[in-house]
């Protein structure tokens, strides 16, 4: 009987123990550059957002941060309206607006969001906020409005609900070419994604399996391998000679909407072939 009542003890204990972490709360940070960090929120402190991703811990500084998405979802023009006039906002899962900043964060499941509001400090919880924005960032912004409210020259317009776009720039094998993308597109019902795609979209079945879904590929001819572009300005090199074409990695577009604006460059310096537009 007593090894019965250690055990049974011990498997309270343990269960006590394995509860919160199995409760804890997910969520994407979206950086201020694009990038989009998914993992278990846990804190808001001195240092700055505290995420597990992958089990291990990672600091985050608040200023890095534009926004806090519980769940997907693009900013409305009123949000992104109140982001360009320095005003932080949370947006609640029934659709109202709070204007606020987010100061604390705190307990498991749901997690108490603390807000400095003009009326003063109000609390919500994460089942009751979808997303709370910090800052604004060219992430938000779709190719339709851009920040000058005109397409940037040379720029190319790839829309979400289409496999790909002819960018009528002809590259050769070997050349090295950078790619810089911004926007932000609705990749399917309740995910929204930049050019580096939702962490919360996988399948085999993209263009590029291995990538997130939404993210910005291309590839090199009508019958190219796609590759992953994304959304940090790097140079990559082209495996093979034709169009360029650019594309969203998903494998339906009925439900996505958006776009995002792509400007390509030769990489500076690399002495091959100039890139040549039709």
């Amino acid at each position: 009987m007593l090894k019965r009542a250690i055990l049974g003890w011990v498997i309270v204990f343990a269960v006590g123990i394995a509860s919160p972490v199995s409760a804890q709360v997910s969520a994407t940070l979206v950086m201020r550059s694009g990038e989009r960090i998914s993992g278990v929120l846990i804190d808001l402190g001195g240092v700055g957002f505290t995420v597990q991703v992958g089990g291990q811990n990672r600091q985050i500084a608040t200023n890095d941060v534009a926004a806090v998405e519980f769940m997907g979802g693009a900013p409305s023009p009123e949000v992104q309206a109140k982001l360009r006039a320095g005003q932080p906002v949370i947006v609640l899962r029934n659709g109202m607006l709070v204007d606020g900043r987010l100061s604390d964060v705190g307990g498991t499941s749901p997690l108490r969001l603390s807000v400095d509001t003009p009326s003063g400090s109000r609390d919500f919880t994460s089942s009751d906020v979808a997303q709370v924005y910090l800052a604004d960032s060219q992430a938000f912004r779709s190719a339709e409005e851009p920040p000058s409210g005109v397409m940037p020259s040379g720029a190319i317009r790839v829309a979400a609900n289409q496999p790909w776009v002819e960018t009528g720039v002809t590259v050769s094998r070997g050349d090295t070419v950078s790619f810089r993308a911004s926007g932000n597109i609705m990749a399917g019902p309740g995910a929204s994604a930049g050019p580096a795609g939702s962490p919360i979209l996988k399948s085999p079945n993209y263009p590029v399996p291995v990538a997130p879904g939404g993210s910005l590929i291309a590839k090199v001819g009508a019958d190219g391998r796609p590759f992953l572009v994304g959304s940090i300005e790097h140079p990559i090199t082209m495996p093979d000679a034709g169009e360029l074409m650019l594309g969203i990695n998903d494998d339906g577009f009925n439900d996505n909407t958006g776009a995002f604006t792509v400007t390509i460059n030769q990489q500076a310096g690399q002495g091959r072939g100039a890139i040549r537009r039709r």
